[in-house]
């Protein structure tokens, strides 16, 4: 290339899509369950949650939400609890 020149560089990857099957449900439906709303206390991980268990309760009014709130990065206790008290549990990971 010389120095009167520019080379342009499309920053763009080839698009790839990956088909993966869904983990296993033990569930056929969300209804009169009992729903784990698990914080990591990162920035916005509570408004993410608070969203989707307000979107939950529009599709199954009859659902219990039960939050809680890691307090730092390695807690464990009463994780396992949690998870054995709730039918499904959702994790966010936000910033």
């Amino acid at each position: 290339m010389s120095e009167s020149s520019i080379e342009v560089v499309n920053p763009l990857g080839v698009a790839r899509q990956q088909v993966s099957k869904l983990a296993p449900r033990r569930h056929d439906s969300l209804a009169g369950r009992r729903i784990g709303l698990l914080d990591n206390n990162k920035p916005n991980a509570d408004k993410f949650l608070q969203f989707v268990g307000e979107l939950l309760r529009l599709r199954h009014p009859d659902i219990q939400l039960v939050a809680k709130r890691k307090m730092t990065r390695m807690e464990s206790d009463g994780l396992a609890e949690f998870a054995n008290d709730c039918d499904v549990v959702v994790n966010a990971f936000a910033d």
